[in-house]
């Protein structure tokens, strides 16, 4: 029987690839198959088509668009990038695809997004894993053991190289109406990444969560398809999401979290000088993206307090509440195989010894 459906499918990714081909230009020989990894030694151009999910001016655009600038920069030339915005190459996951494919050479990916392909991923958006001091969380994400050894396997298994795990910053809920207890929760039609773990932990919360793209959300808002959403605050206010809502609480019960990574087949191709000049150029940005993303969050909040809209922070106390009612999907993960039981427990450790050292 004709399948209609999986046919639509087929011809939509065909399409993306025949843009995406056409988007690289003749001289792009980026491919670890296709002479990628000799470029420059002969005259010939890199060119690295590097996505990722936020929309222009956003904390991952800053990222992408400084990353191809330092690298164009100290590459002389041999290395170019072009940077595609939210959207511009389909759905989030319609990204990740791509990368998988080799269909573009690097992205930013969010685990929200990459969880149903690289499961353990999932880990990385469990409520209140992290701390609520950003130093803190940047030292476990540049150094933890448990990211760059157990969890960076789990992405290579699925063709890709991860580089940097990163934080944007915490998270916030809006609502038309006050969330701040349990009560408040129950029933809430919330909009959410799509991966079981975050929809396992809003359900716990009492929750109605709704998984929806990011370019569908203001939309959703406006027609009152979902109640709510959390994002981190500047995309909050960068997408206008205080229009549609009247109340913004700074609940802090997580970090957005998100990785750099490269398509593993066109990364090996490449030279060792090259990989390890881009490995290096991650290693600035990623530095450099810590004091921007705090920039842009207090940018973000400035322009909160213009808007008609009541900010409120949680206390301790009501933090804790939320804190509880998800942390069975803490421990259901960690049933879930070997490696995210020693991901989950070593990240505990790890955030627990930098608090120590830090000073929560």
């Amino acid at each position: 029987m004709f399948n209609k459906k999986g046919f639509i499918v087929f011809v939509g990714m065909l399409m993306l690839t025949m843009f995406l081909a056409a988007c690289g230009g003749g001289n792009n020989n980026a491919g670890g198959n296709n002479g990628g990894g000799n470029a420059g030694g002969d005259g010939d151009t890199i060119n690295l088509r590097f996505a990722h999910e936020e929309g222009q001016g956003d904390v991952q655009d800053l990222y992408a668009n400084k990353f191809k600038e330092i690298i164009e920069e100290k590459s002389g030339g041999d290395i170019t990038v072009d940077v595609y915005t939210a959207g511009q190459l389909g759905s989030n996951m319609d990204v990740l695809q791509s990368l998988q494919t080799g269909a573009i050479e690097m992205a930013i990916t969010s685990p929200g997004f990459s969880g149903d392909v690289i499961t353990e991923s999932q880990i990385m958006a469990i409520p209140f894993l992290f701390s609520d001091n950003l130093e803190v969380n940047k030292k476990v994400l540049n150094e933890s053991e448990a990211l760059y050894g157990p969890l960076a396997e789990k992405y290579e298994e699925k063709g890709l190289t991860p580089f940097k795990f990163w934080l944007e910053g915490f998270m916030y809920w809006t609502a038309n109406k006050e969330v701040t207890t349990e009560d408040d929760m129950k029933g809430l039609k919330i909009r959410t990444m799509p991966t079981s773990l975050i929809i396992k932990s809003y359900e716990l919360m009492g929750a109605n969560p709704t998984p929806t793209d990011s370019g569908e959300i203001y939309t959703m808002l406006q027609t009152k398809g979902i109640d709510a959403q959390e994002n981190p605050l500047f995309y909050i206010v960068n997408s206008n999401f205080l229009e549609v809502q009247d109340y913004l609480m700074d609940s802090k019960h997580h970090i957005y979290t998100t990785v750099t990574a490269a398509n593993q087949d066109f990364f090996e191709g490449l030279s060792e000088e090259h990989q390890e000049l881009i490995r290096e150029v991650v290693e600035e940005v990623n530095e450099w993206s810590f004091d921007m993303q705090d920039e842009e969050q207090k940018k973000a909040m400035e322009k909160a307090k213009e808007e008609d809209v009541e900010i409120i922070e949680l206390t301790a106390e009501e933090r804790e509440v939320f804190k509880e009612l998800s942390l069975e999907a803490r421990e259901l993960y960690k049933n879930e195989s070997d490696a995210a039981k020693e991901i989950i427990e070593t990240l505990e450790k790890e955030i627990e010894e930098a608090e120590a050292e830090l000073g929560e």
